[in-house]
């Protein structure tokens, strides 16, 4: 017996099941990123190097981020490719977040090179597994389109392939 899926099966089968890898990596990215201003927000302190503006933007863009993430994976766990150019945005912040607080708080001696190294991690995890959701989001979604594009046009029928298979199996 065969032990390969037929490509016409699998294809029909994925129009039915969520992308949740894709989705799963976007939710990886927000969880990096929540360690990245857990780490962050430890270091505010009364009167020290990060108390100022820059902190409450941050929040807010925090908050922000996270919806759009969150956001992001839905589309992306149901083959929906709108909001892929903002994935990858929200993806290229987090890494070039690196080069705001984290390193100026480094270059300042603000922070510890611990403190410093966990932010890295969190925001360049963060924005690597968002732009992975978006990558494999987008290609997903885009095979599932031109499947059911071959069914709509008649180039691919499931009911003739099953047919096919169960040809075989009797042979």
């Amino acid at each position: 017996m065969n032990k390969s899926v037929n490509p016409v099966i699998k294809n029909d089968i994925q129009r039915y099941k969520k992308n949740k890898f894709g989705a799963n990596l976007a939710l990886l990215g927000l969880v990096f990123g929540c360690v990245y201003f857990i780490v962050l927000y430890a270091q505010v302190k009364n009167d020290n190097y990060y108390y100022t503006w820059a902190i409450a933007f941050d929040v807010i863009y925090n908050l922000v981020f996270m919806l759009i993430t969150f956001l992001c994976s839905e589309q992306v766990k149901n083959y929906n490719r709108k909001l892929f150019w903002l994935q990858l945005i929200v993806g290229v912040l987090q890494i070039a977040r690196i080069f705001w607080l984290p390193l100026g708080g480094i270059t300042a001696k603000a922070i510890s090179a611990g403190s410093f190294i966990a932010m890295l991690v969190g925001l360049a995890g963060s924005g690597a597994f968002i732009i992975a959701s978006a990558v494999v989001g987008f290609i997903r979604s885009k095979m599932v389109e031109d499947f059911n594009k071959k069914l709509e046009s008649g180039e691919v029928s499931v009911e003739a392939t099953l047919k096919e298979l169960d040809a075989r199996e009797v042979e």
